[in-house]
């Protein structure tokens, strides 16, 4: 038998991480496709602009071990653009649409209960529910994709049939408690 396993969808700032939170509180563990495309982009530390600052350039490696990935993307919006572009553009259209489901997935058989904070693709939702979890929808209102995006990575999963859908639209209580009343539909 597989451990429960919860995937998360939603656009940026709608309350994933939020919601997992409160798996998280549990015991259970947390995982995203996206921490690869992280440590790649790391690894390669891009110069970004800096105008006020030192010459007018740093590097993603000094932002980010300064401020972490979230206050990062939020100073230096092409650092959203960057992951979206390395992750899909660079990755899945080169290497094929499974590769971050490959990498992410390698070791599933050795995971307690977990929760996949960043559901964005369709063959991610179905890899997620191959291995018995649950895709789950994290809306809040007025809440759109990222500066606007059309990005393929902030809209491919637009009328795709969740499992269930969590309205991200009360205080942070409320929304652990409609998490957790998921937690026996993926036992």
């Amino acid at each position: 038998m597989n451990a429960p396993l919860i995937g998360l969808a939603g656009a940026a700032r709608s309350g994933k991480d939020a919601a997992a939170q409160a798996l998280l509180d549990l015991g259970w563990s947390r995982r995203a496709f996206a921490d690869k495309v992280k440590e790649v982009l790391y690894a390669m530390n891009p110069t970004l602009p800096e105008p006020e600052y030192r010459d007018g350039i740093t590097n993603l490696r000094y932002e980010v071990d300064m401020y972490g990935w979230d206050t990062t993307k939020e100073l230096y919006p092409q650092v959203r653009e960057y992951l979206q572009r390395l992750g899909t553009e660079g990755v899945r259209d080169v290497l094929g649409e499974n590769a971050w489901v490959d990498g992410l997935f390698r070791d599933a058989d050795t995971w307690g209960p977990t929760v996949i904070t960043d559901v964005r693709f369709p063959n991610e939702a179905e890899a997620i529910r191959e291995r018995g979890g649950l895709v789950v929808l994290i809306r809040r209102p007025g809440q759109a994709p990222a500066h606007g995006s059309k990005h393929s990575s902030e809209n491919a999963l637009a009328g795709y049939l969740f499992d269930d859908v969590i309205e991200n639209d009360g205080s942070l209580a409320q929304l652990h408690d409609r998490v957790m009343q998921l937690i026996p539909l993926a036992m």
